[in-house]
C-alpha cells in the first residue's frame, strides 16, 4: 500500500476526548496482510499539547479498503460503528447500575459513517477510531497455538459476562433490550448478501466448477479436503452429512436462536479477535474485539466456535469438558445474582443446547475457520490492498492445507463426534 492509502480525512473531526490541542497524527498499517480480512486497521498516534506538555494518544482505526468492493466489507462497518454506537453505552450503564465490570472492549474513540450525513451505508469515509491497548499489555495469541487452560478460563469468565448482560437487560430493562436487539438484528437485513443461493454450482477463478459461488468461499471445499485426511477417516460418515448438508456462511452466522437463552453473540469468536494481557501470577485480563457480525442468538454459538478452534489441542484432549463446565457455572453464577425466574439453566438443558447449536451450523463454522486460523503467516496476499482476489485466496488457501490444520479437523471431528454435535 502506498503512504497515501494510509490517509483518513478529516480523522481530526473524528476523534473524540482529546483534551489540548492536536499538534500532529501519525497513521501506519497495524495488522499483517492475511490477519483481518474485513477492514484495514491503521496505528494512529496523535500528539497532543496542553498546559506546555505533549502526550500521545494511541489508537486503532477501522477503515474500508478503496481497492476492493465487497458488501460483506461496507455491511460489517455499518454494524460494528452500531454496536459502539448504540449497544456498548448501554452496557456501560448496566454495568454502572449494578456493579459489574463490563470492561471487555476497547474504549471507543469516535465513530463516522460518512461524511455524507445523507448516506445510511458505510463508504470509503467510514471510520471507527478505538483506543489502542497493545501498549497497556494487550496482545493476541499465537493462532496456530491457541489458549492455554488458563487464558482459556479467563476468556470464558469475560464471554460469560458479556452473553450475561443482555439476557439480564432482557428482563430488567425491556426498553434498553428492545434498542439492543433491534441493532443486532439489523444485520440479518443483509443476510441474503453473505449467504449466496445454493442452486447455483460453485465457480472457480477460471470459470469452472469448483470454487467459492458468487465470490463466497465454500465450506463444501473443507469438507472434501477432510476426506482425504487419514485420522479423519473414522468419521467419514460424518463429514459426508454435513458436507450435503451444505451449510454456507449465511446459515452459521444468523441461525435463530429459541428463548430465553437467544442474546448477544459476538458470532466471531476466535484467536485473533481475543487480546490477552499476561500478569504473571495474576489472572490473565481479556478484552473482545472485532464486533462486525454481532448478532441476536444463542449463547452456545461462541462457545462452541472458540473451544473447536482457539483453544491448545492438549488443553482440549484433557479438560474440553472442564472449560464446558467452568463456562456454565460462570454464566450461571452472574444470572442468579438477578433472581429471574426464566433464567434458571440446568446442566442437562446446558449441554443439549450447545449440541443443538453445533449441529445446527456452528460446527460448519468452526471447521469452515480452521482456514484462516491455521493458514501459512507471512505468506497470504494483502488483498484488502488490491494484491488477490479474497474469495479466490481463501479457495487457493482451503484447496492447500497444511498438516497443522489437518491435524486439529482430526481433533476437531473427535471432540465433536463424542458429545454428539456433528
Amino acid at each position: 500500500m502506498s503512504k497515501s492509502d494510509y490517509l483518513i480525512k478529516d480523522i481530526e473531526n473524528v476523534i473524540t476526548g482529546i483534551d489540548g490541542e492536536i499538534k500532529k497524527i501519525d497513521i501506519s498499517r497495524l495488522t499483517a496482510p492475511g490477519e483481518n480480512f474485513i477492514s484495514l486497521v491503521f496505528r494512529v498516534d496523535v500528539q497532543v499539547e496542553k498546559d506546555g506538555k505533549v502526550e500521545t494518544v494511541h489508537a486503532v482505526a477501522k477503515r474500508l479498503p478503496t481497492v476492493i468492493k465487497m458488501d460483506l466489507n461496507a455491511i460489517a462497518m455499518r454494524h460494528e460503528i452500531k454496536w459502539y454506537s448504540e449497544i456498548a453505552p448501554l452496557i456501560k450503564e448496566f454495568g454502572q447500575e449494578y456493579g459489574i465490570d463490563t470492561d471487555f472492549y476497547p474504549e471507543c474513540l469516535g465513530t463516522r459513517l460518512s461524511m455524507d450525513s445523507a448516506k445510511t451505508n458505510a463508504d470509503e469515509e467510514s471510520v471507527l477510531l478505538l483506543k489502542n491497548i497493545n501498549p497497556d499489555g494487550f496482545e493476541n495469541l499465537d493462532r496456530h497455538i491457541g489458549f492455554d487452560y488458563r487464558t482459556a478460563k479467563a476468556f470464558l469468565r469475560t464471554l460469560a459476562t458479556f452473553h450475561s448482560i443482555p439476557l439480564v437487560i432482557k428482563f430488567k430493562k425491556p426498553e434498553h433490550f428492545k434498542i439492543i436487539k433491534q441493532c443486532l438484528n439489523s444485520i440479518l437485513d443483509d443476510a441474503a448478501v453473505l449467504s449466496p443461493p445454493k442452486d447455483k454450482p460453485p465457480s472457480g477463478p477460471d470459470g469452472k466448477t469448483g470454487g467459492p459461488p458468487n465470490n463466497h468461499p465454500s465450506p463444501g471445499i473443507t469438507y472434501g479436503k477432510m476426506l482425504e485426511i487419514p485420522a479423519c477417516q473414522p468419521y467419514r460418515a460424518k463429514i459426508k452429512a454435513m458436507k450435503e448438508a451444505n451449510k454456507e456462511m449465511g446459515d452459521f452466522l444468523f441461525s435463530p436462536a429459541d428463548e430465553p437463552w437467544a442474546t448477544m453473540v459476538h458470532n466471531d469468536s476466535w484467536v485473533n479477535n481475543i487480546m490477552v494481557k499476561l500478569r504473571g501470577e495474576e489472572e490473565p485480563l481479556v478484552k473482545m474485539v472485532d464486533f462486525q457480525v454481532c448478532t441476536y442468538s444463542s449463547f452456545a454459538k461462541d462457545l462452541v466456535l472458540f473451544l473447536l478452534t482457539s483453544v491448545q489441542d492438549d488443553v482440549q484432549r484433557e479438560h474440553f469438558d472442564d472449560l464446558l463446565r467452568y463456562y456454565y457455572d460462570q454464566l450461571t453464577s452472574k444470572l442468579e445474582k438477578f433472581n429471574i425466574p426464566e433464567l434458571k439453566l440446568s446442566y442437562s438443558d446446558y449441554l443439549k443446547e450447545l449440541e443443538k447449536v453445533a449441529q445446527a451450523g456452528e460446527m460448519a463454522h468452526a471447521i469452515f475457520f480452521t482456514n484462516p486460523v491455521f493458514s501459512e503467516k507471512g505468506k497470504a496476499p494483502d488483498f484488502l490492498a488490491g494484491e488477490a482476489d479474497m474469495a479466490e485466496s481463501m479457495h487457493l488457501m482451503m484447496n492447500n492445507m497444511g498438516e497443522r490444520q489437518k491435524q486439529k479437523l482430526a481433533l476437531i471431528m473427535e471432540l465433536a463426534v463424542q458429545r454428539n454435535w456433528a
